[in-house]
């Protein structure tokens, strides 16, 4: 399973977790300035970012995969409503729920600390975040 992160270091209020279920779908738990919310994302197109667009913002992503850190990359973003152009990649959204705020309380924690530490993470730790994430994403899937 890969999970990115995106790079939040504590102390925060803000994080966005997404969670690969395949090539082509994605469930990302939303917790920044924009919404508070968990959502199913399809991959719409692949498309070249355009070199003069108005971006809405940047940051630095980490990825995880097996309880290690395989890379942090930059990413711009695009947001136009109910897609997301994300660095050469439109993402649309299927569906939106709520997130509980005990939901949110965790996963910022988990956020902040793989920020943190993403160049030396504890296994234990990681391994705990994605048997978290996997629970989580089995509840939201029934």
């Amino acid at each position: 399973m890969e999970i990115e992160v995106d790079y939040n270091p504590s102390p925060s209020k803000i994080f966005f977790i997404s969670v690969s279920l395949n090539d082509k779908e994605a469930i990302s738990f939303d917790h920044t300035t924009k919404a508070h919310r968990i959502v199913k994302q399809i991959l719409k197109e692949k498309k070249k970012f355009p070199a003069n667009a108005k971006i809405s913002g940047e940051w630095d992503a980490l990825v995880l995969k097996d309880g290690k850190s395989l890379k942090r990359y930059h990413v711009r973003w695009i947001d136009q409503g109910k897609e997301d152009w994300c660095n050469n990649e439109i993402w649309k959204m299927k569906w939106a729920k709520p997130m509980s705020k005990n939901l949110a309380d965790k996963l910022l924690k988990y956020s902040e600390y793989i920020s943190d530490n993403y160049k030396d993470l504890d296994q234990e730790k990681i391994k705990s975040f994605e048997e978290f994430i996997k629970k989580e994403i089995s509840k939201i899937r029934k």
